[in-house]
C-alpha cells in the first residue's frame, strides 16, 4: 500500500474524526485508566454502527460541551469583527491550506510524530520579479532523467537540480542527523523520501538562485500527492517532460548504472521497489499533467541524442518564440562547434587558451560524427 492508499482509506473510514473524538473524550474526562476508558469508547463506536457515525464530541456528556457566553451575550461575528482589528498586537499570519488528514513526518531529530501543524506560506520567487520558468522532468528509474536535464539545462542556460542528489547530499553532510539517518535508510529501500522534507529542500534551493531564468528539477514530483503540494507551495510548472521508457530498459539501465556508480539505492530490493512505486504513480501523474495541459511524453528507449532532439524542439515551440528559439539554435551550434574543435584540435593546450583547466571542463563530449553533423545544419 503506497501513501496515496492510506490517505484515501484513512479518509475514507473517518479514522482521523475517529482519533479525535477519542482524544477529546480523553481530554475532558482524564480518566485514571485511559486503556478501559477507551474499550468502553470503541465498544460504543460499534453500537453506534461504525467509526462513520462518530462525531468529535460524541465522548463528551452534554454538559461538558456548552461553554460560557462570551461578553454581554455577544456573538461569535461581533466579537471577531471587535476585537481583531482594534488590537494592533494581533498576529497576522498567511498560512497554506490544511491537508484533509494529517500526514506522518519526520519533524526532528529527536522524534517522530503525527503532525498537523500549520506550514506558514512565504514566497519562493521574489513577486516583484519575473518568475523563472520550470521544467519538470519525470520518468522512470533509469529512464535518463539526469542526463536530459543536465542537456537541457545547458542548452537554454538554465540552472539543473537534481533533487535525488539534493536528498543525497543531504544525507551525506548530516549523517549523524536521527531524522536524516531515518530517511537514508527509507531511500535505500526504494521507498519516497518524506514529502515535507523534499518539498522544504527544493524550496530552500530555489531561494538560492533567485536569479535565474529557468530551472531545471529533475525527480519531483513522484505522485500526484507531491504534484499538489509543489503546486501549493512553490509554482505551477511552465512545461512537464516525461520520459516514456520501456520496464526493460529501464532495468538494463540501473544494473548498469549500480556497477558503474554504487549508488545505494540501486541495490537489486530498492531497484524492484522503485519500479514497483514507478508503475503505480506513473499513471495517475501523467494523466494529472495531461489534464493541465503541461505535460509531453518522449520515447526515452532510443539514443540520448535522439532523445534530446525531440525535447529541444518541443521546448522551443512550446516556451520561446521563434526569434528566441532561432538565437538559443545558433548559441548551441556555436557551443557544439567550438567543442568539437578543442576536441580534435592538434594543439594539446586550445583548450587551456580558452580558459579550460582540461577538455572535459568545457560540455559533455558527443561523438565527433554526431557533433559535426547537428553544428553544421541549416
Amino acid at each position: 500500500m503506497n501513501s496515496c492508499d492510506a490517505k484515501e482509506y484513512l479518509a475514507r473510514r473517518e479514522i482521523p474524526q475517529l482519533f479525535e473524538s477519542l482524544l477529546n473524550g480523553l481530554m475532558c474526562y482524564k480518566p485514571d485508566d485511559p486503556i478501559e476508558y477507551l474499550e468502553g469508547c470503541l465498544q460504543k463506536v460499534k453500537e453506534l454502527g461504525g467509526s462513520e457515525k462518530v462525531k468529535w464530541d460524541t465522548f463528551v456528556s452534554q454538559e461538558k460541551r456548552t461553554l460560557p457566553p462570551l461578553n454581554g451575550g455577544q456573538s461569535r461575528r461581533s466579537f471577531f469583527r471587535n476585537v481583531m482589528p482594534d488590537n494592533p498586537n494581533f498576529p497576522y499570519r498567511r498560512y497554506d491550506r490544511l491537508p484533509p488528514i494529517h500526514q506522518f513526518s519526520i519533524e526532528s531529530d529527536t522524534d517522530l510524530s503525527e503532525t498537523a501543524e500549520l506550514i506558514e506560506e512565504y514566497d519562493v520567487f521574489d513577486p516583484t520579479r519575473p518568475r523563472p520558468k520550470i521544467i519538470l522532468v519525470l520518468g522512470g528509474p533509469g529512464s535518463g532523467k539526469g542526463t536530459q536535464s543536465l542537456k537541457i539545462a545547458e542548452r537554454y542556460g538554465f540552472e539543473y537540480i537534481s533533487v535525488g542528489e539534493l536528498l543525497r547530499k543531504k544525507i551525506h553532510n548530516t549523517s549523524s542527523n536521527r531524522k536524516w539517518s531515518l530517511i537514508a535508510k527509507i531511500i535505500t529501500t526504494g521507498e519516497l523520501a518524506p514529502q515535507e522534507t523534499t518539498i522544504t529542500e527544493i524550496k530552500q534551493k530555489l531561494m538560492q538562485i533567485p536569479d535565474e531564468e529557468g530551472i531545471v528539477i529533475d525527480g519531483f514530483p513522484r505522485d500526484v500527492a507531491q504534484a499538489l503540494s509543489f503546486e501549493d507551495q512553490i509554482c505551477t510548472p511552465d512545461l512537464v517532460v516525461f520520459l516514456a521508457c520501456s520496464n526493460q530498459r529501464l532495468k538494463e539501465r540501473l544494473l548498469k548504472r549500480a556497477e558503474q556508480q554504487g549508488r545505494p539505492d540501486d541495490n537489486l530490493k530498492a531497484t524492484q521497489r522503485r519500479l514497483i512505486n514507478f508503475k503505480q504513480n506513473a499513471v495517475p501523474l501523467v494523466k494529472y499533467f495531461q489534464e493541465k495541459g503541461l505535460i509531453i511524453t518522449f520515447d526515452a528507449d532510443r539514443d540520448e541524442e535522439e532523445v534530446f532532439y525531440d525535447i529541444r524542439m518541443a521546448l522551443d515551440n512550446k516556451l520561446f518564440s521563434p526569434k528566441e528559439a532561432e538565437a538559443g539554435e545558433l548559441l548551441y551550434k556555436h557551443k557544439k562547434l567550438f567543442t568539437f574543435n578543442i576536441k580534435c584540435s592538434s594543439d594539446p593546450f586550445l583548450h587551456i587558451k580558452h580558459g579550460h583547466q582540461t577538455k572535459e571542463d568545457t560540455v559533455s563530449w558527443v561523438p565527433p560524427s554526431q557533433l559535426f553533423q547537428k553544428a553544421c545544419e541549416d
